[in-house]
């Protein structure tokens, strides 16, 4: 976060190199010069990255632990016993859904599906999983939503949004429109900020103003949905993919029959409060369009 003083891998090489002397110190013979310093600190090991948020920061604390007990005397000759990694009370674990889940994908989102692959897959983590990640079922939002074919939605739906530097600048505003129409139908947004500048990850205050004002305000507040952060690095994106998980309605393999039943009463009261805050454009369990008239996103 270069807001609180983070830097690119890049502009850190340079800032070493910048900073390095070039002639061999006294003490230091065999110095190489910045070249060897980049080496030492940039290639023989990857760099960890540290992120300060919540369960993220657990995943960088471990990283930096697991490092240091790697170099200690104990587990030298014991490398094996560190194989699995580290594990602290209360990170994240596998979740799963308890029944089928379709997942709306609109086409027009760049890189949604790469993104929704890898949360399908997520989705089979769990050992003891009761809905794998076959009984994920991934649909195109557009023919769902306005196809006049389109077969009915069952069971639990979700629009998987992937936020990033061009989601609502597509030529037709498609994007747009179809968030507005499964808000419309009481189909919940779980929204996905992708945080990887090389991917087009840009700052959340960016979306403000690309999203169409009419998704802002009432009775949408489309950003009153928390989302979650998508991370490059291994660690922090496995985090990611069990958080947008969870945000769709997906609960720890680990949980007990209670925390599943009340997992299920969050969501059906997430159901309804959205069903307070604005009249359904049409009943998400019948193919028939209603004919009541609805403010429209236009491109």
């Amino acid at each position: 976060d270069e807001a609180k003083g983070g830097a690119s891998i890049a502009a850190l090489k340079a800032e070493c190199r910048e900073n390095c002397v070039e002639a061999a110190p006294d003490a230091y013979p065999s110095y190489g010069g910045p070249d060897e310093m980049i080496r030492r600190i940039f290639w023989e090991t990857e760099p960890i990255v540290w992120v300060r948020v919540n369960a993220f920061q657990l995943e960088s604390l471990k990283a930096v632990a697991l490092r240091m007990l790697l170099h200690s005397p104990y587990y030298a000759s014991r490398l094996a016993e560190l194989d699995a990694g580290l594990m602290v009370p209360r990170q994240p674990g596998p979740c799963a859904f308890s029944g089928p889940v379709t997942i709306l994908a609109c086409r027009d989102n760049e890189g949604f599906f790469r993104l929704v692959e890898e949360v399908k897959t997520a989705a089979g983590e769990g050992r003891d999983s009761t809905a794998s990640a076959g009984a994920v079922a991934i649909r195109d939002a557009e023919e769902a939503l306005e196809g006049a074919s389109a077969a009915p939605l069952s069971g639990h739906v979700v629009f998987l949004l992937y936020l990033n530097d061009k989601t609502f600048l597509d030529a037709g505003g498609a994007v747009a429109r179809l968030v507005q129409a499964a808000m419309d139908r009481r189909i919940a947004i779980a929204p996905v900020h992708e945080q990887d500048p090389a991917s087009g990850g840009v700052p959340f205050r960016n979306f403000f103003q690309q999203t169409p004002q009419v998704l802002q305000q009432q009775p949408y507040k489309l950003y009153n949905t928390v989302a979650v952060p998508l991370y490059p690095s291994k660690e922090h994106r496995k985090v990611s993919l069990r958080l947008v998980l969870s945000s769709m309605g997906a609960v720890p393999c680990d949980a007990g029959p209670l925390r599943r039943r009340w997992e299920l009463l969050r969501r059906r009261m997430a159901v309804a409060r959205l069903a307070r805050r604005r009249p359904a454009a049409q009943d998400s369990m019948s193919p028939e369009p209603s004919h009541q008239p609805q403010q429209m996103v236009q491109p």
